[in-house]
């Protein structure tokens, strides 16, 4: 016969080996959605190069409304307007690309206070001219000119808020946005309007939704002018472990 010390021994054995612990809950929560087109769909705008045209084509697209799958517009800026206490320290930095005379990606974001990179990947002179841009009011961040294909330039994002590309060197249909964050909470849409938010701790936020102006409005020296950005905002409730869902639409 085992001794009671044996026996109790044997089952604590038992218990620890084979227990598996309940999976940890997540401290933070997500916020997703889709940013879809509700509007009449027309051909995407080109613009018929004038200069270049051996480099750029007869005519470059305007990357001013992508609609993909589903209606899902592509480059729209979601971010958190009240965002908890954060670091952008793991964000990546942002790299714009000239290629075939379009900036590409049309937007991307970075950290206020970060160094980003422009890459000219033509054979002909651009000159990107990047301007800060609050409503109408538009302060020069940087400009720079590269005239030799693969000349890569680093640039300060000094100072949180938009800023605007245009090329100054003939190519007045190039144009593209970097949107300059303190706090990671900042997404741009994929090609299918989609976006995530992740790591957000529980409580309720303002998300905003930022699009670029699409409808033609003329020129002005030349370059081709649009209607005003489209900005929308939401209260959102975030828990813990779990995703909320937002969408938005542009029409």
């Amino acid at each position: 016969m085992f001794a009671p010390q044996f026996i109790a021994a044997l089952v604590l054995h038992f218990l620890i080996g084979f227990h598996k612990p309940l999976p940890a809950v997540p401290s933070t929560g997500s916020i997703k959605g889709i940013i879809t087109f509700t509007g009449a769909l027309s051909k995407p705008e080109t613009y018929k190069c004038t200069v270049s045209e051996d480099v750029c084509g007869g005519s470059v697209p305007l990357d001013r409304l992508v609609v993909g799958k589903n209606r899902g517009v592509r480059y729209s800026l979601i971010f958190v307007k009240n965002p908890p206490p954060s670091t952008t320290a793991n964000m990546s930095a942002a790299v714009l690309t000239q290629k075939q005379c379009r900036y590409l990606p049309h937007m991307v974001i970075a950290a206020r206070g970060s160094k980003g990179t422009i890459i000219n990947d033509d054979e002909v002179l651009h000159n990107s001219h990047g301007y800060y841009y609050i409503g109408s009011e538009r302060t020069t961040a940087f400009n720079i000119a590269q005239p030799v294909k693969g000349q890569q330039t680093v640039i300060d994002l000094k100072k949180q808020g938009m800023v605007n590309l245009e090329c100054d060197a003939g190519h007045v249909w190039m144009s593209a946005w970097i949107w300059v964050t303190a706090n990671p909470f900042a997404v741009v849409t994929n090609e299918n309007g989609e976006y995530i938010l992740d790591g957000l701790p529980p409580g309720t936020y303002t998300l905003v939704m930022w699009h670029e102006g699409w409808k033609t409005k003329g020129t002005e020296n030349g370059r081709p002018v649009f209607s005003d950005p489209v900005s929308q905002e939401m209260e959102v409730t975030v828990a813990a472990g779990a995703a909320t869902s937002v969408n938005f639409e542009l029409r």
